[in-house]
Parts: structure tokens; sequence; C-alpha cells
């Protein structure tokens, strides 16, 4: 019998919708997985606190296939995981997630959180431990076009991608959080 799934779902900014967030997540057990949400709290704590939030998160669902879903700015912390415990997790996805080209990013994120900054410094060391046979575990899901995060820094090369034929940021996280969470949920799932 196989483990069941649980996810953890890594926040981006926008913090002021975890409420939210939580309760879109709380649905996803009609899917048949349990869902934690791990809140980042972009604005305070650093970088160490933030990946320690997570591996607690990872060790509470010890028994379990983890899925770590980085949404946006989680993206980088989802990647961070994946090169610390590539055995502990079953697999990494991302939403819209900020996966690469840490020279991209607009200062005022890195004024407004220090941790993401450290997070996108350390970036490229974090992908250069992902072996090819990681990065066919890795999933990015992104829109048409993204204004926010270019959909090719989110791809990392090897990865599975799942397209969504939507345009935007947040329409995307809201979609991919509701009507679209069958998708997210299967790509979970799947075993290859």
């Amino acid at each position: 019998m196989q483990k069941p799934i649980h996810i953890l779902y890594i926040s981006g900014f926008g913090d002021k919708y975890d409420r939210m967030r939580l309760r879109l997540l709380k649905w996803w057990r009609f899917r048949g997985v349990t869902v934690e949400l791990v809140p980042m709290t972009w604005d305070a704590g650093t970088f160490e606190q933030k990946l320690a939030r997570i591996d607690r998160a990872i060790d509470r669902a010890r028994g379990k296939r983890i899925v770590i879903i980085g949404e946006s700015a989680g993206g980088s912390m989802a990647v961070h995981m994946y090169a610390r415990r590539p055995d502990d997790l079953y697999k990494v996805m991302t939403l819209c997630g900020k996966n690469s080209h840490p020279e991209t990013v607009n200062p005022l994120y890195f004024e407004r959180s220090p941790a993401f900054k450290t997070s996108m410094e350390r970036l490229n060391e974090s992908l250069a431990q992902l072996t090819d046979q990681q990065r066919q575990r890795f999933v990015s899901i992104h829109p048409l076009y993204d204004p926010l995060v270019p959909v090719r820094e989110t791809i990392l090369p090897g990865c599975r991608q799942v397209r969504l034929w939507v345009v935007g940021h947040f329409p995307v996280v809201v979609l991919a959080l509701t009507v679209l969470s069958p998708l997210v949920v299967r790509s979970a799932r799947r075993t290859s």
C-alpha cells in the first residue's frame, strides 16, 4: 500500500492572504491529500528561521509521501529544501515560483524581506546541487505569461512543466488553489 500524499504549501509574499490560502487548502482533503500551509511571514525573521520552519513541517509529516509546493517567492525556499533534503521529499512543485535568475528581482522586494534576499543570493548554490534525476521530480506550474515572475524564471532545465492557459500571476495562484486544484493534486500524485 502506498503512503498517503502530504502537501506542504510554502506561501509567497502576501502574508495577509494566508487565512484565505488556509481555507482554500482545506478543501484539498476532498482530493485525497492532506495539506499543511507553511507560512513564510516574509517581512519578519531570517532565512534560517524560515528553513527551520519547513524542516519542522517535513519532520511532522514523516511516514507520508511529502510534496512541497512553493508559491511565487516560496519557490526559492522549495528549491533550498529540495537541495537539503531530497530523500525526504517525494516531489517538489512550484506555482509561479521564483526558481532562478536572482539578479532580476526588484530591489524593493529585498528591502521588504532580507530573508528573501538571502534566499535568492543562495539560490544558485542550491540549484547546482540538484541532479538531473532530481530535476525530473521537480514540477513548474506556470501561466502563459506572468509579468511578476517571468515564465523562463520558473523553469529549471530538465523539470516537468505544467502550463496553465491563463495570463498573470495572482490569477494563476487563485485558480490553482480553487478550480484548478484537481490538476495541481494530480500533478503531485503523478509518479513520473
